[in-house]
């Protein structure tokens, strides 16, 4: 039953059978053909070299995958590192070296981890449980299976999701927990039909034939392997010659030994055509049961006789891998001897160098207290220059305290301005409505209560805005940071300003990732984004578009608010940032603004560990890039 279920295992992988083949006697053609390409032209060939040859030649195919190997180590490609790991781990899997194999498929699973490759993740994990599964180290297999069943429903990979599913059968079967294994291969089952794959299908319908099988429900198993030989358009031999192998065991086990002699004759051609072992091993078992039933003892010793044979052929593979694994643990041994004598060798030096330093120490002594003397010396005279330099860097500093005061001043007289505007219209539209409101209908009346709504929210947002900036400015504004998810804020600021976006009939597009999270001040953030989302709406033109995006960067987030309206001048790009020279203009429906927006977000963001940048082209919109540490 373990060659069987390993079987099943390298079905499961490469969605074929294998077959083992010798050296490629046209390497040499193979690596002139590659001369003269670039090197990452020359890495490509020779992965799909390797991919052409992996099942007919495996020993081949990992010549050739080891030279695309030593490419994407050159080049730093950690991808197509990973991904050539797992190739030569599968072609050492077909050529029965499973202690390699769980090496390599371990290396690019780590590799995968590193790169936050789901996809990657997942097939790693199935494949190393693969060879525990072969190494009967079951628990472990159902874990890694379990874990990688989880990452395909939240990546939506459904070809994987069913060949977990189908290996954690064969693993039950090995256990004999038969209702576990046919509840899982109905799950693969289920997931064929949902792709339309007739080949995974198949592989799962010969899978619970053999678990029919061994529950010794031999006219279940007889339904289920006929389907695989029956079916019109599925032509795959090694599946042809498992499944005609389980029909003999079947119609031999129900007495039946003229039709289980049919089946398994032709099962037994097929596996010397294919030359696989472990077909040959399991069909001369059969037929040597066969004859042995029918009295024909001379065909059933025969037989018997192929059995052993080919189950030596088997063991002695085994045997081999064994002996590959302890040689290497042995050299793993001798190389950690070397070591520890190296380490020891090591440690002698570093104590006669140690006396070294200690006489070398005394000597210079001597030295340093002569130095020293000449030092005090020196140190005085260069003590007047250095308060000179103090002095002009005192004044230099004064000089530019007397320019910040003076930006300030310009800062808030310009803020005066902008705060008189709307409080000016208040007073306007108050004093007309108290002196001549009966001259006025309901409709006029409604479009001065909206002048002054509208009014009443600019010098609003210029006072919060204002008040959040003195507040940074005198260090009272509490700063507390904390890993956020970024989404629900996002959603939050949008709804605060779902309003504004619905009066202009513009669209707020949320492509920020569920499980983004960054070391933020929740206030403070929300701020940037506010004033970031309004500017958006402000400049875009009625039934635009506003699209806010997150992306993933090595030790920060990339924050995106994108709209596409009016833009900005290239001139007028370095003035958002700063107080004495910031900017203001109508938004598409004359909206008004202060300009301190920006400068708060700027400050904001600083204090937070980021930094800001903007792309614009005037009349085509503009990109508000902001980053945050993760």
């Amino acid at each position: 039953m373990k060659a069987t279920n390993s079987l099943f295992l390298g079905f499961l992988l490469f969605s074929i059978s294998m077959v083992f083949g010798q050296s490629n006697p046209e390497q040499g053609k193979f690596k002139s053909q590659a001369t003269g390409y670039d090197q990452q032209a020359q890495g490509d060939y020779f992965k799909h070299l390797g991919d052409s040859l992996k099942f007919e030649q495996p020993d081949s195919a990992e010549f050739y995958y080891l030279k695309a190997l030593n490419v994407s180590i050159e080049q730093n490609n950690q991808f197509e590192e990973a991904t050539l790991l797992s190739k030569i781990g599968g072609v050492q899997y077909i050529q029965g070296d499973y202690y390699k194999a769980l090496d390599q498929f371990t290396k690019s699973l780590a590799l995968f981890r590193e790169l936050y490759d789901d996809r990657g993740i997942a097939a790693g994990l199935n494949n190393v449980a693969m060879i525990l599964n072969i190494q009967e180290k079951f628990d472990e297999a159902i874990l890694n299976h379990k874990k990688s069943i989880s990452i395909c429903i939240n990546i939506n990979d459904t070809l994987l999701e069913e060949r977990n599913w189908f290996n954690l059968a064969i693993t039950f079967n090995a256990m004999k927990e038969y209702d576990s294994a046919m509840f899982c291969v109905n799950k693969a089952i289920l997931l064929c039909k949902l792709m339309g794959d007739t080949t995974e299908y198949m592989l799962n319908k010969n899978l619970l034939g053999n678990i029919y099988l061994n529950k010794k429900e031999y006219h279940n198993s007889l339904k289920e392997f006929s389907v695989v030989i029956e079916s019109s358009t599925f032509d795959n031999k090694w599946e042809l010659c498992y499944a005609l192998a389980g029909m003999a065991q079947s119609s031999l086990m129900l007495g039946n030994s003229n039709q289980a002699l049919k089946y398994a004759i032709k099962s037994d051609s097929l596996a010397h055509e294919l030359n696989t072992l472990w077909d040959l091993q399991n069909i001369s078992l059969i037929l040597s049961d066969i004859y042995f039933r029918q009295n024909n003892y001379l065909l059933a010793y025969r037989y018997y006789v192929d059995y052993k044979s080919y189950t030596d052929s088997l063991f002695s593979k085994e045997q081999a891998s064994e002996m590959n694994h302890l040689h290497l643990l042995q050299k793993e041994a001798e190389n950690r001897a070397l070591q520890l004598t190296f380490d020891k060798q090591k440690q002698e030096l570093k104590n006669k160098n140690l006396w070294i330093s200690i006489y070398t120490s005394g000597a210079l002594l001597f030295l340093l207290v002569v130095l020293l003397q000449w030092r005090n010396n020196r140190n005085k005279t260069n003590l007047n220059k250095k308060l000179q330099a103090k002095n002009s860097i005192i004044a230099h500093k004064n000089k530019e305290l007397e320019l910040a005061n003076a930006t300030k001043d310009r800062f808030f007289n310009m803020i005066a301005h902008d705060l008189k505007s709307p409080l000016s219209i208040m007073i306007s539209f108050t004093e007309i409505l108290h002196d001549n409101l009966e001259l006025y209908d309901e409709k006029q009346i409604k479009e001065f209560l909206e002048s002054l709504h509208q009014s009443s929210l600019q010098g609003f947002k210029l006072l919060e805005n204002l008040l959040d900036w003195a507040r940074l400015q005198t260090n009272s504004f509490l700063f507390q940071p904390n890993q956020l998810k970024i989404l629900p804020l996002v959603e939050e600021t949008i709804r605060l300003l779902e309003n504004n976006a619905l009066e202009k009939q513009i669209t707020i597009t949320n492509e920020v990732d569920q499980d983004i999270m960054a070391n933020i001040d929740r206030n403070m953030f929300l701020v940037v984004l506010r004033n970031l989302i309004s500017n958006a709406i402000k400049f875009s033109h009625p039934g635009g578009t506003v699209l806010i995006k997150v992306v993933r960067l090595e030790h920060e987030v990339g924050i995106s608010v994108i709209d596409h309206g009016l833009g900005i001048s290239e001139s007028d790009l370095p003035k958002l940032f700063k107080l004495d020279s910031f900017i203001t203009r109508p938004g598409t429906n004359q909206e008004k603004g202060t300009g301190i927006g920006l400068v708060l977000c700027h400050d904001f963001i600083k204090k937070m560990g980021g930094s800001i940048t903007i792309k614009s082209t005037e009349g085509k919109g503009s990109v508000f890039t902001f980053t945050l540490p993760v």
